[in-house]
């Protein structure tokens, strides 16, 4: 009998690392992926990259309409996780699924685990163990590490956390990052390739920037996003900018007022786009000479690549840094600084792709999950270590 797993997505960040996971299903004998898509993907508002969920040939098994922040307020926020749970708890009891299979620490997913837990459908969940202590997001991903049933991990570091939470070892499984299995199987790309990809000529370089808001600083969004931005511009010299929107988090309308204005001021130089899509994103990562902002992808992807990355602030204050990743602090100075070194062809010729980065990651996910015994999980016991 073919086990169905499902997959929560709710933004375009886990939908690119759950694609290789649901590929891997489907192109493994008695697996089969359902999707259950959400939030951002189908707010227009914030991309409606659920097109871009189907434009991949995903099945996309239910839509979980109005699970999207109204606005970027906190209230919103807690009011989508709500409304996720109970759309969440209405596909599950609707498909049926073997498991659900989450990944991270966005607050949608406090709904979605919430709905699996109290149905009885085991949870899986990818890439917990992580810390970043300058985003709420920490705190929830240790939540849905507690909830989950079933765990995959990037690194030993990360699921030696989980068995500091008291998960059993033998539930936890240590695979590597899904982020880079797409980026592998792509292949090397290049400057003419990502121009191709854009439409748009990318000479003499390009330097890519995700900026987010840092939702537990207190900082004000749009004054951080605006000294990113100044830095940016001023140590990038002649290379185009290609800027990608923010999440849908606390404070993200500052965020996206300030990326459309610096587009609008130098439409030859620099494009905004809401979302690149994870093809798209590939090729122009793979190409940059650096990536800025404080995304996870600029310590967990660029590095797996050996593009160097300017990391700036406290969003992931915590994570595990690899070569490559320069932090530093929010001003335009300290930004500049940053790119400088980061663009110094030295710089980048001793850094070399992360080697637990083989992009099987996934396979070893869709492999697990074909033979585990869902029914031997319902009982979790805590582990007390010393």
């Amino acid at each position: 009998m073919t086990r169905r797993i499902a997959l929560f997505t709710a933004t375009r960040a886990e939908y690119g690392l759950l694609r290789p996971v649901a590929r891997a299903l489907a192109a493994q004998d008695g697996t089969a992926p359902l999707w259950l898509v959400g939030g951002a993907h189908l707010s227009v508002t914030l991309g409606g990259t659920v097109s871009e969920i189907e434009a991949d040939g995903e099945p996309v098994a239910a839509r979980l309409q109005d699970t999207a922040p109204a606005d970027d307020t906190p209230a919103a926020v807690a009011r989508a996780a709500a409304r996720t749970g109970a759309a969440v708890a209405e596909a599950l009891v609707r498909l049926a699924p073997d498991a659900l299979v989450v990944l991270g620490d966005r607050t949608e997913l406090l709904g979605a685990a919430t709905a699996a837990v109290c149905l009885g459908v085991p949870l899986v969940h990818l890439e917990g163990g992580h810390v970043t202590e300058g985003a709420i997001d920490d705190r929830i991903r240790h939540a849905v590490s507690k909830l989950a049933d079933l765990h995959f991990t990037a690194r030993p570091a990360y699921a030696d956390r989980l068995l500091q939470l008291g998960e059993p070892a033998d539930r936890v499984f240590v695979v590597g990052s899904t982020g880079v299995d797409d980026l592998r199987a792509a292949g090397p790309t290049d400057l003419a390739a990502a121009s191709a990809a854009l439409d748009w000529p990318l000479n003499p370089g390009v330097v890519l920037v995700a900026w987010h808001p840092e939702t537990l600083s207190g900082r004000d969004a749009g004054a951080d996003v605006r000294a990113v931005l100044a830095g940016v511009l001023a140590a990038a010299g002649e290379r185009r900018l290609v800027l990608t929107g923010p999440n849908a988090d606390v404070g993200r309308e500052a965020v996206q007022a300030e990326l459309e204005r610096v587009a609008a001021a130098h439409p030859d130089r620099v494009r905004l786009y809401a979302s690149l899509g994870r093809a798209r994103w590939g090729k122009v990562l793979g190409a940059a000479d650096a990536l800025v902002g404080n995304s996870s992808a600029g310590v967990i992807e660029a590095p797996a690549l050996g593009v160097p990355s300017v990391n700036a602030g406290d969003r992931q204050a915590g994570r595990l840094r690899l070569p490559g990743v320069i932090d530093c602090d929010v001003t335009a100075e300290g930004v500049a600084a940053a790119l400088r070194q980061a663009l110094d062809p030295a710089f980048r010729a001793g850094l070399s792709p992360d080697p637990l980065a083989d992009g099987q990651a996934a396979k070893r996910i869709a492999a697990t999950l074909a033979t585990v015994d869902f029914g031997a999980l319902a009982r979790k016991p805590f582990v007390d270590r010393p």
